[in-house]
């Protein structure tokens, strides 16, 4: 994209029953641990003070459960009406289609033609019924496209929307975007031509009782 972006902040869902079992979601749910729910009270207040900052700011929210229930329990601490939360089916996670609902180990012994074609080729591969990087990234820009510049947004989505928005408002290099890692306590802002991530501290994760800050996933 060329245009100018307007200030952003994406915010991942917190740890979800198949995270923690190892899963791939995808289109596909599983509602948020009791460790999640602790997760995104730990971003909400690490978050407080930037969203405060954001004058104006528009919310957005994934259709899927996990990132719904994540954008209450901010909405809550933030002391905003659930309501200012505007579902956009554009940030749902990328679809995984026949690969969702199972493991890592199980995708590469039961699927291998399909396993070993997405690692030849990240970017543009889907698998059966799925999406490609390129696709989620091409809606994700759809959806940039559709916001009002003249103000902030916030956004709660999922990790591979998050790694997708973070390389296309960074403008960084597709390799250096398949090597983004970021925990279920992530957040991402962007202004103007820079853009950061926005880590939890330890001391405020306990204060929570949070089991650290989160996993990554693994594609």
């Amino acid at each position: 994209m060329t245009e100018t972006l307007p200030t952003l902040l994406v915010i991942r869902h917190g740890e979800t029953q198949w995270n923690v079992a190892g899963r791939l979601q995808g289109s596909r749910d599983t509602p948020l641990t009791v460790n999640g729910m602790r997760q995104a009270q730990a971003v909400a207040v690490r978050l407080s003070e930037t969203v405060a900052d954001m004058t104006d700011a528009a919310f957005w929210v994934s259709p899927l459960g996990r990132a719904r229930q994540t954008a209450s329990i901010l909405a809550d601490i933030w002391s905003l009406p659930f309501e200012r939360f505007a579902e956009a089916s554009l940030l749902a996670e990328r679809c995984y289609g026949v690969w969702e609902g199972r493991l890592h180990g199980e995708i590469e012994r039961d699927l291998p033609e399909q396993y070993n074609a997405h690692a030849a080729d990240p970017w543009d591969y889907s698998m059966p019924g799925g999406e490609s990087r390129t696709a989620l990234a091409e809606r994700l820009r759809e959806w940039l496209r559709s916001l009002d510049q003249t103000r902030p947004h916030v956004a709660v989505t999922h990790s591979g929307c998050l790694r997708a928005l973070r390389g296309i408002c960074t403008k960084e290099h597709a390799d250096e975007m398949l090597a983004y890692r970021e925990p279920q306590t992530a957040a991402f802002l962007s202004e103007g031509l820079s853009g950061r991530m926005l880590k939890v501290p330890a001391a405020t994760l306990r204060a929570f009782g949070c089991e650290g800050e989160g996993k990554t996933v693994w594609i």
